[in-house]
């Protein structure tokens, strides 16, 4: 392949190093917290014991959320809306959002299957709740969820032209690591290897994060232009709801509503291999009310959702539409919905999704990191505090995750407002990792403090989990909590790898001190003087990124 012209080689290493190193750190949270979140489920179970499956058969639908539905309506009626993703393969517990009617405010609940037993948001779940907020800053709001979106547009402009500035060595890249050479080499080298190995999943995910985290504003346009300004057609286009049907309440008033399991049965029979997904409720209680029940072809990654209709009284079915006849646009946000959510492939997917989401934070470090090589004999402040920084933010996440999942489990139950406590904790610390690294002139000294703190707090988390709820790895493995073994597995392995990992960072006394650098600077200057007086040249992009497999030395001393 021939290579890119000197001037379009420039303008995209640019553009790529400047993506990457304003949106680094952001984009490093958000697919820390996504790598995390593929398992939401289980960590869901971890942190709520009422919620860990017992072998048995599952409950029925309408004895699943009557309880629910009497306890938060006060027996008044039953909410206006009700919101139900149903217990599955992919989502082990029955999730209910609940709001209008008798409920007033609304409610987010999670129901076991097997027991009945469920529990409900804000007082619950405060560890998944902190993780999914902060996967798209929703700390923040609304604009919080633009942030995430934009950080996510500018990572794809740092794929794209990265990926456009060594396209025509992508295999010699792949192939090429050297970690015995100079520390801004091998930092290089374990770039574009991760890099190329997680191309096409980071493409995917930092593409699809973006159109989530901005489709609030995409939407504005698109139903302006399409469907009248009206946004909530936008999204029955998009396949999250069925299309509207009119009701004739009048024939039907002296009906009583149907039971939500046979709803569901009907619904699965209506193709071959649908699978029922989501269940809404509309004024059941009303002559009116209605059942959307939206579901997906199995076996199927690309394509939209099919729904059935059904009259909430008399079980009429009011419209049917099939997955194969889905649109244009519910085709193309549900794939996206299934690829960034990895609905799909099974345990296994989800682990490679896990393991190249962890590839990808190294991606990004190890690109932030070589920049600050290429630029530490310059000794600029700015690029002492960035480098300081990415120590606070990046390695500080590990212990103040740990100490998350710790305060959750040690937290007593007498105490009001729980999830203020976890973030608090959590918040907080991650401040206090971020202060210590930034007053620590030392980086490398800064990430193995982190990383042995990190790493030590992690080794904790299955003893807490087993000294406060009784379920040790063991008995959870007897009792097949399957969820409780992998997250109490994960956090041993994650301990120990950030062990083994603070073992290997070498400390040097005079890394990142000012005057032992400008001494130093000072020194080849001197030397270099009196050597030669012709100028040294500057590092370029294609000397740091060489395709020989040795550099020569006078490449790799360029500063």
């Amino acid at each position: 392949m021939p290579k890119l012209p000197s001037r379009a080689y420039k303008l995209l290493w640019d553009a790529h190093s400047a993506a990457g190193i304003v949106i680094g750190l952001a984009l490093f949270v958000i697919f820390a917290t996504g790598a995390l979140l593929l398992y939401r489920g289980e960590i869901r179970q971890w942190e709520e014991p009422s919620l860990r499956h017992t072998p048995g058969e599952s409950q029925s639908l309408t004895t699943l959320t009557q309880p629910v539905l009497d306890s938060l309506s006060r027996g008044d009626g039953d909410p206006s809306y009700v919101y139900m993703t149903l217990p599955g393969a992919e989502h082990a517990n029955l999730y209910m959002y609940l709001t209008g009617g008798t409920v007033g405010a609304s409610h987010d609940v999670w129901v076991n299957p097997t027991t009945g037993a469920w529990v409900s948001n804000p007082d619950e779940g405060a560890v998944t709740r902190l993780l999914y907020y902060l996967h798209f800053f929703f700390q923040l709001g609304t604009w919080g969820l633009y942030l995430s979106g934009f950080v996510a547009l500018l990572g794809l402009l740092a794929v794209t032209t990265g990926t456009a500035v060594h396209i025509d060595r992508l295999v010699k890249d792949f192939l090429q690591f050297r970690p015995t050479k100079k520390l801004r080499v091998a930092w290089a080298d374990a770039h574009k290897v991760l890099g190329t190995i997680g191309l096409p999943f980071q493409t995917m995910y930092v593409f699809t994060g973006a159109y989530f985290g901005l489709v609030g504003l995409i939407a504005l346009p698109y139903a302006s232009l399409l469907f009248g300004g009206n946004v909530g057609e936008f999204y029955r286009e998009a396949g999250y709801y069925a299309p509207t049907v009119t009701v004739d309440s009048v024939a039907t008033a002296q009906h009583s509503p149907q039971r939500l399991d046979e709803l569901a049965t009907r619904a699965a029979s209506a193709w071959d291999d649908f699978t029922p997904q989501t269940m809404i409720l509309h004024s059941v209680d009303e002559p009116d009310g209605r059942v959307e029940v939206l579901g997906r072809t199995d076996g199927t990654v690309f394509g939209g959702t099919g729904s059935v209709v059904f009259h909430a009284r008399t079980g009429e079915v009011l419209l049917r539409e099939a997955p194969s006849e889905a649109g244009a646009l519910n085709d193309a946000v549900q794939s996206m919905e299934m690829l960034h959510f990895a609905e799909f492939g099974g345990q296994a997917l989800k682990l490679l999704f896990f393991l190249l989401g962890i590839a990808s934070c190294s991606v990004i470090l190890t690109g932030n990191l070589t920049w600050l090589e290429v630029r530490r004999a310059k000794n600029r402040w700015i690029h002492r505090m960035l480098a300081r920084l990415t120590a606070g933010v990046a390695t500080g996440m590990l212990p103040a995750l740990a100490l998350l999942f710790l305060t959750d489990r040690w937290l007593p139950a007498s105490v009001s407002q729980p999830g203020w406590w976890v973030n608090a904790v959590f918040f907080g610390t991650w401040v206090l990792f971020v202060v210590y690294a930034l007053l620590q002139p030392i980086v490398a000294r800064s990430h193995r403090r982190l990383l042995q703190v990190g790493g030590g707090l992690w080794l904790l988390v299955p003893i807490a989990n087993g000294w406060t709820t009784g379920a040790w790895i063991w008995d959870a493995w007897a009792a097949g909590q399957w969820a409780v073994v992998g997250v109490d597995v994960g956090s041993l392995l994650g301990g120990v790898a950030a062990i083994a990992l603070a073992i290997c960072i070498r400390v040097d006394d005079r890394q990142d001190d000012p005057e032992q650098v400008d001494t130093s600077k000072t020194n080849n200057q001197n030397v270099s003087a009196k050597a030669s007086s012709s100028p040294q040249p500057t590092l370029r992009p294609e000397d740091l990124f060489s395709n020989s497999a040795t550099a020569s030395p006078s490449d790799e001393e360029r500063s």
